[in-house]
């Protein structure tokens, strides 16, 4: 199931235009599924996110955080702005309203999968 995750986390970020060979994005992703995984960790983005990222790649929170703000705002630099507005309700979304939509976007696509999981085994 976790491949999946991660194929619905690439998916939706390839609407995006994003450096994707950076380290920023590898944080990006492990954040997308951080939230995917468990929503209650958007209370706390610093102990329950950036922390656990932090450690991952043995570097400091702060650090994690930076990465993700400059990434962010250059996708939405580079990104179309019809593209971001399907997206978005505001103008240029904040990095953790970025993260929580995409893995809001999966979350559902994940549910419905095992829904289609579910009826199918039956």
């Amino acid at each position: 199931m976790e491949n999946f995750v991660e194929e619905n986390i690439l998916n939706e970020l390839s609407y995006f235009k994003f450096k994707r060979n950076s380290i920023a994005f590898e944080y990006l992703i492990d954040a997308i599924k951080l939230v995917v995984e468990n929503r209650y960790v958007i209370k706390n983005f610093n102990d329950y996110v950036y922390a656990p990222i932090a450690e991952k790649y043995n570097t400091q929170p702060q650090n994690v955080l930076w990465c993700l703000n400059k990434l962010i705002s250059l996708m939405y630099f580079n990104t179309d702005e019809n593209v971001t507005k399907e997206y978005f309700f505001m103008d240029k979304p904040t990095t953790k309203a970025f993260i929580i939509e995409i893995a809001r976007k999966v979350s559902l696509k994940n549910n419905n999968k095992k829904t289609e999981l579910k009826f199918s085994i039956q």
